[in-house]
């Protein structure tokens, strides 16, 4: 019930009923109000012009007794009941009109009181309505009406009834009758009023659903455009009103429907130059959450979330700085060995700030560049140097006969094998180097059975780490079983960074290599040792780089070519390695595989 009444159809149903109400009953009141003035004007215009005119009648008549016959008879007819009264108002003739009841003489001159004592004072008072009280008559002649008062109209003349005697007729009519008339128009009225209200109830509802159909399929088509539906139309088929709102509403959802696709389009473009951009960007809301980012600034916020994990969120100082100063802030940063320059402005919302978006650039590539430059040939001359200088001392030895024995020859050209050995690795490793950074790197791809594969690497360097007191662990925890990969090229991959390791892991300390990962497949090494310098974290995978300066070379015995072999092996299986440190922590190598180039 509440439901009808909150709609449309009820709400315009009950304005019809209740304005038809209103018409209805003021038109009763009027009515029965115009009627009753109505008669009662005729009804006492008509007994007073007949009293009036009995009074003359009975004043010229020499024969008052036939003359007052002749009235009662007349009164009969008219429904009038009449009674003479002498100068004491004691009653001389009486006569009932027809049909009325049999109404004591006493109990008319008393509540004709008034009327009559100006009648015998030879005035002519004009009717009046009067209530009889009948309550008091218990016997077959009272009135057999229901109620215990009557309604009469009473009219007193003078009458001149002998010389020198005043009296006065008292005539009367009971107005019964047309309280039965206005029962009768009342009742006309109730039924005029429950036919009316079926029949408006039946144009009201009719109406309305002519109305309701099309605004619930107004209503429809709005549901189905706010979940997303921007294609929804709703059907027209009126020129009314409800038809021109509908065509609005049409008109708005394909406007809204072209607005949105070109949001769409600008959101794509917008993402497509965030993604293509060299500098990374960070939008931060007013609540101090990261909003929007790029993939250069995803990896500078995961190297100072590592490096700062105590702050709330990524660059919060910042963020802090620059919505209390209400200024941009523009500051070097370094991070993870790298220095990054970081520009941070105040978004702006009229004259409140909703947040702030920072532009982060990565500025130590140019002096990355300048010290490989410089480095390279340093590296290359003192690598080579070593052993050729070893070489031509030992075959001076042997050419000068310093070694007399058959021992100390084998020794030395033993030396100069070595020597000669570790040249020969040095230049292949710059060969395959310089065709890996040139994009000639061949692949064997297999599908390999992933732990047995991790297995295998492990036991290689069991027996290294024991004899050195490391604890070598294998985690497996991830929910690949194979991978799509060039078992020998990522063993070597892998052999390099457990080999660094273990170099740079002091006793008792531990080395893990774990596989994890549900949807990308990431491996790591991870080691407890003494770690790399921020200011050498942006620079291991280059060529001849050593972090560790002071290393001995027999100590290290490497070429410093390694991890740049390793970077480029991993970028050719289309993967990625990164590097997180900190100093007398421990290191982290991660490579992490991309969803085209694993197989599970």
């Amino acid at each position: 019930m509440d439901v009808i009444f909150k709609s449309v159809v009820g709400k315009l149903w009950m304005t019809i009923i209740a304005l038809f109400a209103l018409v209805l009953t003021v038109f009763s009141l009027l009515l029965v109000q115009s009627f009753d003035n109505f008669y009662h004007r005729q009804q006492t215009a008509s007994l007073q012009e007949l009293a009036e005119g009995l009074s003359a009648g009975l004043a010229n008549s020499e024969d008052k007794q036939s003359a007052l016959a002749l009235a009662s008879q007349f009164g009969l007819v008219h429904h009038t009941g009449m009674l003479l009264l002498d100068e004491h108002r004691v009653p001389v003739g009486k006569s009932e009109g027809k049909s009325l009841p049999n109404i004591p003489s006493e109990l008319l001159i008393q509540a004709a009181e008034a009327k009559v004592t100006q009648a015998l004072q030879g005035q002519h008072p004009e009717p009046e309505r009067l209530i009889l009280d009948l309550s008091g008559i218990r016997n077959e002649d009272a009135p057999t009406s229901s109620s215990e008062s009557l309604p009469i109209l009473a009219v007193a003349v003078p009458l001149e009834i002998s010389p020198g005697h005043q009296g006065a007729v008292l005539m009367y009519q009971t107005i019964e009758d047309f309280d039965d008339t206005l029962v009768e128009v009342r009742f006309l009225i109730f039924v005029v009023g429950v036919i009316a209200f079926t029949s408006t109830t039946f144009f009201a509802f009719f109406l309305s659903s002519r109305i309701t159909s099309p605004l619930l399929q107004m209503k429809e088509t709005a549901h189905r455009i706010a979940e997303g539906d921007f294609h929804a139309e709703i059907p027209i088929r009126t020129t009314d009103e409800i038809g021109e709102l509908a065509a609005s509403l049409n008109t708005m959802a394909s406007r809204l429907n072209q607005l949105v696709d070109a949001l769409s389009k600008e959101k794509e473009q917008l993402s497509s130059v965030l993604r293509s951009m060299v500098d990374g960007v960070v939008m931060i809301d007013a609540e101090g959450k990261i909003a929007v980012t790029n993939p250069p600034a995803e990896h500078f916020l995961r190297d100072w979330t590592y490096e700062h994990p105590e702050e709330p969120f990524p660059l919060y100082g910042f963020y802090d700085r620059v919505v209390r100063g209400g200024h941009e802030l523009i500051e070097d940063i370094p991070v993870q060995g790298r220095t990054w320059s970081l520009v941070m402005v105040p978004l702006m919302d009229r004259d409140q700030i909703r947040g702030a978006v920072a532009v982060i650039r990565d500025m130590t590539r140019e002096r990355k560049l300048d010290k490989m430059r410089n480095d390279f040939v340093a590296n290359v001359s003192h690598e080579l140097r070593t052993p050729l200088s070893m070489l031509q001392g030992y075959s001076e030895a042997i050419v000068d006969d310093i070694a007399t024995t058959p021992e100390e020859h084998k020794e030395l050209a033993q030396i100069i094998y070595d020597e000669s050995v570790r040249m020969t690795k040095l230049v292949n490793e710059l060969l395959n180097l310089a065709r890996m950074e040139a994009g000639h790197v061949e692949l064997v791809r297999e599908t390999v059975e992933l732990r047995p594969y991790l297995e295998r690497v492990h036991r290689k360097f069991v027996n290294l780490a024991r004899e050195q007191g490391i604890n070598l662990q294998l985690d497996f925890s991830t929910t690949f079983t194979q991978a799509s990969i060039d078992p020998d090229r990522m063993e070597q991959v892998l052999t390099n960074l457990i080999d660094n390791a273990l170099r740079h892991t002091p006793k008792d300390g531990c080395v893990t290599l774990r596989a994890s990962g549900d949807k990308q497949l990431i491996l790591e090494i991870s080691d407890t040792g003494s770690g790399i310098p921020q200011e050498d974290l942006p620079f291991v995978f280059e060529r001849f780089y050593k972090a560790d300066k002071a290393r001995t070379r027999g100590r290290a015995g490497g070429t410093g070519l390694g991890l740049a072999i390793a970077k480029n092996i991993v970028d050719a299986h289309g993967a990625s390695i990164s590097v997180q440190s900190k100093q007398d922590k421990g290191t982290t190598f991660t490579i992490a595989f991309l969803e085209e180039n694993k197989h599970s």
